[in-house]
This record gives C-alpha cells, structure tokens and sequence, in this order.
C-alpha cells in the first residue's frame, strides 16, 4: 500500500498525482479499456431495455426473473472452465472467439418471441460472456504494476459507466425515435436491443490490437490459498444474492410505481452513472488513505440506508435521490474488492479466484432475480429492498470480520489527513 504522506494535498497536486497514474497504463491494458467501452455501451444499452421489451410481450415478473436467471446460470457454470482456459491460453484469442457468439446469442434472443428459445438463447449468451469478466482482472495483472493498479480497475469500472451513460441515453430515446416510423412497440424495443447487441462487437477491434505473449503456464492448477479465498468469495455472495432480489427491477419498480416513461428512465440511469464515475474516480484516492477493503465496507454500509428508502417512500424526488446515491456508494467498492482479492492470492490463482468472485456475485443475482420478480408479483417491491438491505449488511459484517477486525477500526475519523513526519 503506498504512503498516505506521498499523497499531495492540494487540488492541483491531486490531479497531476491522479494523471501521472493513468500515465503509467501500458498500451495493452489501454487498448482492453477501449474494448471495456464498447462492451459497456452495448451491454448498458440491452439491460436497460430487455426486460422490459419482455414485458410488452406479455411476460410476467417471475418469468421474466427466470430469464435473467438463465443467463447467470451459463455465466456461473462456465466461470471456473474459463479460469482454466486463461491460465492456458492468450487472453485476446479467447475473447476473439467469446464476444461474437454471445454476440450471436443475444441477437438470437430478441428476435424469438418463445419462452423457451429466449431461456435457452439467454443461457448461451451467459457461457459466452462469461470469458471477458473473467479474464478482465488477470489480464490487467499481468500487464499492470502495484503502483497504478487501484486507478487502473476503478478507471476500467468508470469507463463502462461512461460508456453506460450513452448507451442508456440512446436506449431512452431510440425506442420513441423508431416507433415514428409506425412500428409497434414491441418491434421498436426488439430493434433498438439488436442495434446495442451489434455495439459488442466493435470491442474485437480493440482487442485484435493487443499484443499478447502466450501465458508461461501448462501446468495442473493447484490451489493453495482455500481459507483465503473462502473469505474473499462469502461477501461477494452475499452482495449478489441481495443485488438479484431488487436490483433488476429497478426500472420496472419507476415505471410501475411512479408510471415514469421509458426516456426519462434513460435519463435516471444515465445521471445514476454519472455519480457512479465520481465515486469510482474519489475511490483509489480514498483507497490510499484507509486502505482498499476499509473503503468497500465503509461505502457498502453507507449505502444502506438508500435501500431503505427505496422501498419504503412512494415520493419520486426521494426514490431518485436514493436511487442515484445507493448506486455510487456500492458500485465504487466493487473494483477496489476485486483489486484487493488479486493482491492477496498468489499469481498461478488469479483466473480462479476471479472466476470464483465472478460466480460469487453472479449465482447470487441470478438465483434471487428469480425470488425477487415473484416476491414483486405478490407484495411489490418493499420487501425485495429490505432484503438486499440485510444482505449488504451481512456482506459489510463478514468484511469486516474476515479483513478488517485484525487491523485499525473502521471509522470516519479515518478520512482525516494524517500529519507529515
């Protein structure tokens, strides 16, 4: 962990110190963040709509959670698979491969109408795309130095927010746009999904541009680091159990409870990344000072009462003040976690303990989306929110537990400047 005294003070200083570290990116992991934006706005643009493009065609809550839930099972059953892979193979060639067939498979989504083809088409997407979450942090790595490594996966979270804010605009508007031409709405909603899906695959230019070494490794994996990574798995899980019951829902819940129109949902969820990217680039400095998984459980626990609100108030200005806040406090920990979990495991067990990590926060959302859209369809949304509230909480706690207990407290008093010596 660098000195917290090296760190400078004064504006100015903090932005040229910031810059000298966004200097230090080699040209590889430049190259992958371009691909990070493509990937972004392509997947940004899809989420925002997809569900409820199932819903103009008549699908429930419930089953439109069992479809999340068919790509997170793809997603979690080729995780450790494409952790072996990468351990074996060059990074670039797999995602040359990857990213058109999930690209393939998404469009073979939306342009069925039948329950079962979208079940089976979103699955294949999941073991497609699978690849490029897992191998982000090995190969960042690989080609990266301590030093820049904090601003290097915040910046790479930051990017896909950036490139989250356009797609989601463009996902706002483009459904009203092509429904001017006399389209029915469901065929506006499939159209605009295709034109994000196609966006994906502009990240292979990038990516045919990295020069990459193939890796040293053929041998078995073994791992030797079970009790760590146990710890680093657990709260990771319990996030994204709690992330799957609400989370998903979230433009259903202004749509349904607020009647708020799909372009101003775009607009909900481009301000949402906006704040997003201020937490992501405040986090490495913040990291430095009371040190990365400190600054996961102080921004995980803030957040909760944001949670709460939201399922508890019935006022539009107060659900988006909630909503906007809650997403930049737990969404600039995540990077950081992952950051700090490849510092602490061994080189040979990077693509497995991402990959774990990767499965961790995935089963967790897409086992609970399924239990989430049911318990909207019967009791609306307050309980789903309490629920991610207590599971945020229970993920803080074994943080807490597991890396922070040993050494200085949590707390606030920890932001204060320390005194030079």
């Amino acid at each position: 962990m660098i000195n917290p005294a090296l760190i400078p003070k004064k504006s100015k200083q903090v932005v040229k110190y910031y810059i000298n570290n966004l200097r230090l990116f080699s040209r590889n992991v430049r190259l992958f963040l371009v691909a990070t934006f493509f990937w972004g706005m392509g997947f940004s643009g899809f989420m925002l709509l997809f569900n409820l493009y199932l819903k103009e065609l008549g699908f429930a809550e419930g089953s439109i959670g069992n479809i999340i839930s068919a790509t997170t099972l793809g997603t979690v059953i080729m995780a450790i698979p494409a952790s072996i892979i990468i351990r074996r193979f060059p990074i670039k060639r797999i995602l040359l491969i990857a990213t058109p067939i999930a690209t393939f498979s998404y469009f073979i989504q939306v342009s069925m109408a039948e329950y079962h083809l979208i079940i089976a088409s979103g699955f294949a997407a999941g073991l497609a795309a699978v690849f490029s979450r897992v191998a982000s942090a090995p190969f960042f790595m690989r080609n990266s130095t301590a030093k820049e490594r904090p601003y290097l996966f915040s910046m790479q979270f930051a990017l896909m927010l950036v490139a989250g804010i356009i797609g989601n605009i463009l996902a706002g508007y483009l459904p009203g746009f092509i429904e001017r031409t006399g389209v029915v709405p469901y065929l506006t909603y499939r159209y605009t999904l295709l034109i994000f899906s196609g966006l994906v695959l502009v990240a292979l230019v990038p990516i045919i541009m990295i020069e990459e070494k193939p890796p040293r490794t053929t041998e078995r994996m073994r791992i030797h680091s079970r009790r760590l990574i146990v710890k680093l798995f657990l709260p990771n899980l319990a996030v994204g159990i709690g992330a799957g019951l609400s989370i998903p829902f979230l433009n259903l819940y202004f749509r349904e409870i607020f009647q708020t129109r799909t372009s101003l949902i775009g607009i909900f969820y481009g301000l949402q990344q906006l704040l997003m990217i201020a937490g992501l680039l405040i986090a490495p400095i913040i990291a430095e000072r009371i040190g990365k998984v400190r600054t996961v459980a102080i921004s995980q626990l803030v957040s909760i009462p944001f949670l709460i609100v939201l399922g508890i108030t019935r006022n539009l200005f107060f659900a988006l003040l909630a909503f906007l806040v809650r997403a930049s406090l737990m969404n600039m920990a995540q990077p950081l976690f992952t950051n700090f979990a490849m510092e602490k495991v061994k080189h040979d067990e990077q693509p497995f303990t991402n990959a774990l990590l990767v499965i961790a926060w995935t089963a967790g959302w897409g086992a609970s989306a399924s239990i989430g859209g049911i318990l909207i369809e019967r009791f609306s949304y307050t309980i789903p929110f309490f629920a991610t509230s207590f599971l945020y909480l229970l993920s803080t706690f074994l943080i807490y537990l597991f890396f922070v207990r040993k050494g200085k407290k949590i707390s606030l008093s920890s932001f204060a400047p320390k005194a030079q010596k």
